[in-house]
């Protein structure tokens, strides 16, 4: 499974052969038929399985285990939301969810699950920390689960705009202080507009703030 996940991640399934795999685990290809019927079941078991979140707990961790996890999460200062950002930029931008980012996004439509389990496990797993984390923030003011969900998609914006392209198509090489900046550019932009009090419900409804 091991080798199949790297050559997998790598070169896609149209690239990535059986006998590469066998070669890279040091096993015959007889033997990796014996344990999956084809090459479709072979990459459909191990991008499913990459597209496992392991670092949550559970599908909808509570804020206690969040907070367990993630030691700004109870922070709602402009430096917990910098810090979020990071957690969330540090994840996006790592070599192993940008190479299953691209595979996703190539092979989705002959394998459709892995794209469900990808936007399950992945997307939607970490929207739904900032999610947590900006309802939170925002719980003085309306702290409705409508407005955090338009913040976090608001946030995810700014912290990718800029970077998340270039990273993907390998044109830029995202270093730590690369990330920093961009946390902290965009964490101020966001905190500017959270400490206005204005609630993007109220403005996606055409209701004044």
């Amino acid at each position: 499974m091991l080798a199949a996940h790297e050559l997998f991640l790598r070169d896609g399934f149209a690239v990535a052969s059986m006998d590469a795999i066998a070669r890279l685990a040091g096993v015959s290809v007889k033997t990796i038929y014996s344990h999956f019927a084809n090459k479709n079941e072979l990459f459909s078991k191990v991008l499913i399985a990459a597209c496992t979140d392991h670092l949550l707990s559970s599908e909808a961790p509570s804020d206690d285990d969040l907070e367990k996890q993630f030691g700004w999460f109870r922070d709602y200062t402009q430096k917990g939301l910098t810090e979020a950002g990071r957690e969330y930029l540090k994840h996006l931008l790592s070599e192993e969810q940008l190479a299953l980012y691209r595979v996703v996004t190539r092979d989705a439509d002959r394998f459709p699950e892995l794209g469900r389990q990808y936007q399950a496990n992945i997307a939607r797993g970490r929207t739904g920390i900032l999610i947590a984390y900006l309802r939170n923030v925002a719980r003085a003011g309306t702290g409705s689960e409508e407005a955090a969900a338009l913040n976090a998609s608001v946030y995810e914006a700014l912290l990718r705009a800029g970077i998340f392209e270039e990273a993907l198509h390998g044109l830029i090489k995202v270093e730590s202080d690369a990330i920093g900046k961009q946390c902290r550019k965009s964490s101020g932009l966001m905190w500017s507009f959270l400490s206005s009090g204005r609630s993007l419900t109220a403005r996606s409804s055409g209701k004044k703030p």
